[in-house]
């Protein structure tokens, strides 16, 4: 369901824009931020690898309309569809409230199209949901290449639950606002239709019908009056136009948080002899004034052997970290998805997941190991470092 930032006054929806690498998706979401007037949209956050494909995810903020004094507000992710980037997926299709399955409609890509949908009904089953369960529609994309598969086949072979589908040239925008205009009202309908009767939800006044408020028409006027250049697919090497976002953490292989691999054990008792922190060494200097005491709670803790005070510690510290990387990039100071917090910050997130296991554990009463805690302690700092890049590159 859709989330809302009290302090803010914003009402905002998740859609998730899913399908095969090189599918169109970045290219979708870049001219959405293109053709949309300035006041309309956020900063589009891309990461990219070298080779030229999309490495974690695009994220795009866009401003719908205002309901009083709410702002309603659509936030745009798109997933990397290499097989390889199977974690990241999985982090980005968390919490969605809309799907839009972009399907490559050249004969040739097929197979990787019915590839993807798998891939996504796996992802799906495993959150304990399902797609016909989610609003989605699907983006029949580059219909201006030459051997493309015919409208009735796509919808046969792909759209099991009879969803709106709509044919695309993202390059172009050819029907990229009809995609938008469709998952919109969807994921509107979808809730409205969990609403209370009447009332408010965490005191923001709640709207019932999606054409009463104007939507459709807040989606026309998204685009700008003047046209605008439409986003070459050949161009899609890293983009980020956000100042603030943060590339990947150079010192760490693009794979340790996308190649699914196993979380790392941290349950392993150090080894003899293995350095703690005492009062001879601190690293309290790397944090802010203001969270300097939480890191010397950590490492009070760490240096009298205490590992369930020391994880506490570390996770308010992290905390206070995701929190203020939020708001950096344009988010709310309780992140809906953390974990694309940390992935923004270029920060490892098997080892985040990893720290949530321990913290998860330690507040079930399970005594975390001396070494799960330095883990966790000397994570955050690693985290607090990685804003710290993002705020003065």
């Amino acid at each position: 369901m859709a989330s809302i930032n009290r302090l803010k006054r914003e009402l905002l929806f998740k859609v998730v824009f899913y399908g095969p690498g090189l599918g169109g998706k970045t290219t979708t979401l870049k001219y959405v931020h293109a053709a949309s007037k300035p006041e309309n949209r956020g900063n589009l956050v891309s990461l990219a690898t070298d080779t030229d494909r999309t490495l974690y995810f695009d994220y795009l903020p866009v401003r719908l309309l205002k309901l009083g004094d709410v702002a309603v507000k659509l936030l745009l992710y798109t997933v990397p569809g290499q097989v390889y980037y199977a974690a990241t997926r999985k982090l980005v299709l968390s919490g969605a409230d809309g799907i839009v399955f972009v399907a490559d409609t050249q004969a040739a890509r097929i197979d990787s199209d019915l590839e993807s949908l798998d891939d996504l009904n796996t992802n799906l089953a495993e959150q304990g949901s399902k797609l016909s369960a989610v609003p989605h529609v699907f983006q029949w994309n580059k219909r201006d290449l030459p051997d493309v598969v015919p409208l009735d086949e796509l919808d046969r072979r792909l759209n099991l639950f009879a969803a709106p589908s709509i044919a695309t040239v993202a390059t172009t925008g050819q029907g990229v606002f009809d995609v938008l205009d469709r998952i919109t009202h969807l994921v509107v309908d979808a809730y409205r239709a969990e609403l209370p009767i009447s009332g408010k939800r965490d005191g923001v006044p709640l709207f019932l019908d999606a054409e009463e408020v104007g939507l459709a028409d807040a989606i026309r006027d998204l685009a700008d009056s003047r046209p605008a250049q439409a986003p070459s697919s050949a161009r899609r090497g890293p983009v980020a136009p956000n100042a603030s976002a943060a590339p990947a953490s150079p010192g760490a292989p693009a794979e340790a948080t996308t190649s699914g691999a196993a979380t790392p054990d941290m349950s392993t008792p150090a080894p003899a002899g293995a350095p703690t922190l005492g009062a001879g060494f601190s690293l309290t200097d790397l944090w802010p004034s203001a969270d300097r005491d939480g890191a010397r709670r950590a490492e009070q803790a760490l240096a009298g052997r205490d590992p369930a005070g020391a994880v506490t510690a570390s996770e308010d510290l992290l905390s206070r970290v995701l929190a203020a990387g939020s708001i950096l990039l344009g988010g709310q100071t309780h992140p809906r998805d953390p974990a694309l917090v940390v992935t923004l910050l270029g920060v490892d997130g098997t080892r985040y997941l990893a720290f949530r296991g321990v913290a998860r554990a330690a507040r079930a009463r399970r005594t975390p190991t001396m070494r799960e805690a330095l883990e966790c302690y000397l994570f955050a700092v690693e985290a607090r470092r990685a804003l710290d890049r993002t705020v003065k590159p």
